[in-house]
């Protein structure tokens, strides 16, 4: 069972969508950054809907990018899960929810390995949506903690 980092930030908004960061589910050998993107629906463009859709599915240009930059100047990006080296930022599937006023996609990213024990930061850059680049520092010695109390399902 992963152990929980509270990091309850807004990464970046316009006046239809904002980027949150509520938490990272931490695990022993990674971590979910779970993203959440809100729509205001009342703000949004005509046809918001079937172009996030379309940005959720990983198309060219129109996806949220995430990088993640070590303090020994190691990067991480979203966009380069394809070679699924370490370290790797993929996305996992997540969900839509909402309502005739906002509408809730969550857009979780599976960090593997675990992050240095160091600051370091996240960019979070989505051209398509008139995002970024906006720069967030996260706390990896928060993470190697929660990591330590991270509850395996089985003893090894």
């Amino acid at each position: 069972m992963g152990a929980i980092v509270s990091v309850e930030r807004v990464l970046a908004r316009t006046p239809a969508l904002a980027v949150l960061l509520p938490m990272i589910q931490v695990y022993d050998s990674g971590c979910l950054l779970n993203m959440d993107v809100v729509a205001r629906n009342a703000a949004a463009p005509r046809g918001l809907a079937l172009q996030l859709d379309a940005a959720f599915s990983g198309e060219e240009g129109t996806s949220l990018h995430i990088t993640l930059r070590y303090p020994d100047g190691r990067e991480v990006a979203s966009d380069m899960d394809h070679h699924c080296a370490p370290p790797s930022l993929s996305w996992f599937p997540g969900g839509v929810r909402g309502d005739a006023s906002y509408t809730l996609y969550q857009m979780p990213l599976w960090l593997f390995p675990l992050p240095p024990p160091q600051k370091f930061l996240l960019t979070v850059e989505w051209p398509w949506a008139g995002i970024g680049p906006e720069v967030v520092p996260l706390d990896g010695a928060a993470i190697a903690v929660a990591a330590a109390r991270s509850a395996r399902c089985w003893p090894p």
